[in-house]
């Protein structure tokens, strides 16, 4: 029988920051909720090497006394809570008692902190959790705590790190959250030496701003409602304004960055009848809600949550973006008059019509204590206990839409294996697209052009329709093919550049295409933050509408790789070959379609762009069977 081991605190703090450190930008996230729990009004984040040579976080918080310091990089240390009721009644974002431990087991980390009140400050500093060292130290009011060589004693760990770039992006995604969901908190954050974002803790805007710029503002509305207890406020945007993929969506309860299904399926669902296939909605939402009735303590990350009652939570949601969207009466009760001007609401805006709406009487709710009560209003009735059918569905709805999501690429996985994609042929970058040989013995004769669409051949033996349309495509297709292969593609300058902004994890998945980009033709660069500017593209292309492309190339970040990409592009050129092609009704000459058969090169098997048949074989023995001369 195994002997039962009590593992040190050596090793356990390691298992514990297997969970709570998986990268660089858990380390901020753990440290910058500290700060916050503390109470600073204002933090600055400094990153080099993407976090793994150094990560440093200055805030101006309540400090920690020296006296403390050691405790606070002890294994489940913590001043958030002190007995197992305060699990049930969470407001903090902090409250495990783990991070600093775990944080100080893999690097070598220093706190420097005041308390106010206080004029001088101390410091610690370790090396993987051992041999701490604490000394009176001169220190600003607030704390500093600096960690260096992150996993320089786990290389395990250390090797299954991303880029320094990379780490940097997520870093960067993990800032934007704070500012959005802390409009209060004044936020520096400085990576490799420049300053990456600044907000001024001068409220929601301008928060919003700081990370979306101005131009965004007019393009949402701004919602601030209360249903059933729960406030929700913050930006959507409006019908035409959605993004290629997730990244633009933020949900914020009670001032924490969540991940929840329940309010995805929410927001997504009342977007529905206005979102193009492959869009995501854009919103930044905060939720405020009774704390006693979410748990936050169901994953180390403290991202994923569990609501008491998903319905009410949905319901909440849903009928006030749904409401805003489809422009109900109650729309103006909804979107806030402070916002009014920058949201560009106004009298005449469509499809939501203020102009004939009639302000319903508005409800004074009683107080909220749980969401197993009646609601009641001013005359003592009954409000919506229940829901209506067309703002909330069951509680199945909070998995339903990833549900289809997850279908819809299986689907797409599926088509691929059979060779299309959304029933548009899936080419590798050889192309020998031929479900069987037509293989050429004799010299061909041509016959003659048939209903302005078939060039008619025969060998002696057999008769050859081919389509005219589709065999041009294809010599088109396969030019646009021969010149990638050679490096020769010929490209037209932009009389105008298409400049264009992409979030951090987009920004991080076209650095690592520009290289395949530009030998496609697409002559793209950065041109600033998270800003690319494309100059030319290939000639065959000139009408391309790169917004459209560029959606469509960013639509599933994990899953998109190289080949994928060469899909894509190749999948615009089918298109421009098939509108450049000579067309079905157009009378050909007979050099015309000798120098087709030439171009084609004999090869009658091809398959055009779309998967069809460049020619048709008839066989000597089949027309004879029509005319029963052979049975």
């Amino acid at each position: 029988m195994s002997k039962i081991n009590i593992l040190s605190s050596k090793i356990y703090n390691r298992i514990a920051a297997g969970e709570v450190v998986e990268r660089p930008a858990s380390v901020v996230k753990e440290l910058v909720e500290n700060s916050i729990d503390a109470g600073a009004t204002a933090i600055t984040i400094e990153v080099e090497s993407g976090g793994i040579a150094s990560i440093r976080i200055t805030d101006n918080g309540s400090g920690i006394e020296k006296s403390e310091l050691k405790k606070a990089v002890m294994p489940h240390a913590t001043s958030k809570i002190s007995e197992v009721k305060d699990l049930d009644n969470i407001s903090s974002l902090g409250f495990r008692g783990e991070a600093l431990a775990s944080i100080a087991s893999v690097s070598k980390l220093s706190i420097v902190s005041c308390p106010k009140g206080q004029e001088t400050g101390a410091k610690l500093y370790t090396e993987g959790g051992e041999d701490i060292e604490i000394s009176d130290y001169p220190s600003a009011l607030g704390t500093e705590i600096t960690v260096n060589n992150l996993f320089f004693n786990t290389p395990a760990r250390e090797k299954f790190l991303k880029t320094d770039k990379s780490e940097e992006g997520e870093i960067t995604g993990m800032v934007s959250k704070f500012i959005l969901g802390n409009p209060s908190v004044a936020f520096r954050y400085i990576a490799n030496g420049k300053t990456v974002y600044q907000s001024y803790g001068d409220g929601e805007e301008s928060a919003f701003i700081s990370i979306y710029g101005a131009s965004t503002v007019k393009d949402c509305f701004y919602i601030d409602t209360e249903k059933n207890g729960i406030k929700v406020k913050g930006y959507i945007g409006k019908h035409y304004f959605t993004k290629p993929n997730r990244t633009y969506q933020s949900v914020f309860l009670n001032g924490r960055y969540i991940v929840n299904s329940t309010v995805s399926a929410a927001i997504t669902n009342a977007y529905s009848a206005y979102l193009m296939k492959r869009q995501y909605p854009f919103y930044t939402l905060s939720l405020t809600m009774p704390t006693d009735v979410v748990d936050v303590n169901v994953h180390p990350n403290k991202i994923d949550v569990r609501f008491s009652n998903n319905q009410i939570v949905y319901g909440a949601v849903y009928s006030a973006v749904s409401k805003v969207l489809d422009g109900t009466s109650e729309a103006l009760n909804i979107v806030s008059d402070t916002k009014l001007q920058n949201s560009n609401i106004n009298t005449n805006e469509n499809p939501v019509n203020y102009a004939t709406h009639n302000t319903p009487e508005k409800r004074n709710y009683a107080s909220y204590s749980g969401f197993d009560k009646i609601v009641f209003n001013d005359s003592g009735k009954k409000s919506e206990t229940d829901f209506k059918l067309n703002e909330i569905k069951n509680e199945t709805a909070a998995t339903d839409i990833f549900a289809e999501n997850k279908a819809y690429l299986e689907k797409l996985e599926r088509e691929k294996k059979g060779g299309t994609i959304n029933g548009k042929p899936d080419f590798p970058f050889d192309i020998t697209p031929r479900q069987e040989e037509i293989k050429i013995d004799r010299e061909l004769k041509y016959i003659g052009q048939v209903l302005n669409t078939f060039l008619v051949f025969d060998d002696g033996q057999d008769i050859y329709f081919i389509d005219q349309h589709a065999a041009h495509e294809r010599i088109l297709f396969d030019k646009f093919n021969d010149s990638i292969k050679n490096n020769s593609i010929d490209t037209q300058i932009l009389l105008v550049p298409y400049v264009f902004d992409v979030s951090n994890r987009e920004y991080e998945f076209l650095i690592d295409k520009l290289g395949l980009l530009n030998s496609m033709g697409i002559e793209i660069a950065e041109f600033g933050d998270c800003t690319f500017k494309v100059s030319a593209i290939p000639v065959l292309i000139a009408d391309l509408n790169l917004k459209n492309f560029f959606d469509d190339l960013l639509f599933d970040l994990n899953n998109l790789k190289n080949i994928e990409l060469t899909e894509l592009l190749k999948e615009k050129i089918a298109q421009k070959a098939c509108k450049a092609a000579i067309k079905s009704g157009d009378k050909l000459s007979e050099s015309e379609t000798n120098e087709i058969l030439i171009r084609i090169k004999g090869d009658l098997g091809l398959k055009c762009p779309h998967g069809r048949p460049v020619a048709v074989k008839i066989t000597r023995t089949e027309i004879d069977k029509w005319f029963k001369r052979i049975v």
